[in-house]
């Protein structure tokens, strides 16, 4: 498996966090399927292999080659079908409001790239299928969002003010404190998060506080889950394995009894 990334020119580090590659050959036909965890950002995926499918109760469905995902408030399961070669855009929380988009319409929702950005989403997928490499591909993407950036002149600072404030700090930073250092009110934070983010600024932290204590556990097998709940501000260890359930999809037990090659690898970075 070869991951690299690489962080955007200073230009848009306001709007994105990395840009990112992953390759790997999984073994055999019977691939296995991998749990990707909602991280509190929206992202383009461009796959420049064999299809993933999105794996349902009631059925699969084959993902398009080059996706949009919105916020995730939950987990979702995917399986590859074949070589997996892919070539991501991870935007800080609040930064595809330059693309014009309703983030509160896109929440939970992975789509076809060209259903959000129309002509221009096809258009962007096929530069960045037929680029040279991971180097091209940033530099391709980038040029179409610098030109994104002079037509729409859309950002909101308030809101990417207060998505960082929360993000680095783990999701422990009380709410009512945050407004306060930023002097807005609870009704319009909503707002503009609703509009901006796709999630409220409550969902943002809790998933904070989630990747948190993934990436520490991770890390550490001595980490106990009574000792990680309190140092993430659990009310109790069962306060903490629910809110596991909810994003996971299982207790913590459970998810860290096996591997997962692609959501591994993104909880281990720290942004």
């Amino acid at each position: 498996m070869e991951y690299i990334e690489s962080p955007p020119s200073p230009v848009f580090s306001g709007f994105i966090k990395r840009f990112w590659s992953l390759e790997y050959d999984p073994a055999g036909k019977n691939a296995e399927s991998e749990t990707v965890l909602p991280d509190g950002c929206p992202e383009i995926v461009f796959n420049l292999s064999d299809r993933f499918l999105k794996l349902h109760r009631d059925g699969n469905e084959v993902q398009a080659a080059t996706l949009f995902s919105g916020q995730l408030s939950r987990n979702i399961t995917i399986q590859p079908t074949g070589r997996v070669q892919l070539f991501g855009v991870r935007f800080q929380p609040a930064g595809f409001v330059p693309f014009g988009v309703s983030m509160g319409d896109m929440t939970d929702q992975i789509v076809d790239l060209r259903l959000v950005l129309g002509q221009a989403g096809g258009e962007l997928e096929e530069m960045v299928n037929s680029a040279s490499g991971f180097t091209d591909r940033i530099r391709i993407f980038e040029n179409h969002f610098r030109s994104r950036l002079a037509d729409q002149g859309k950002e909101d600072p308030l809101t990417s003010a207060a998505a960082e404030m929360i993000t680095q700090s783990g999701g422990a930073i009380p709410l009512s404190a945050l407004r306060g250092r930023l002097g807005v009110s609870e009704r319009r934070l909503e707002r503009h998060f609703k509009g901006a983010v796709g999630i409220s600024p409550k969902m943002l932290a809790r998933i904070s506080r989630f990747q948190a204590v993934v990436r520490t556990i991770q890390r550490s097998e001595s980490v106990g889950l009574l000792d990680a709940a309190l140092s993430f501000g659990y009310f109790d260890q069962s306060h903490m394995i629910r809110e596991f359930r909810e994003f996971s999809g299982e207790t913590p037990r459970g998810y860290f009894d096996h591997t997962h090659k692609i959501s591994d690898i993104f909880t281990s970075v720290v942004d």
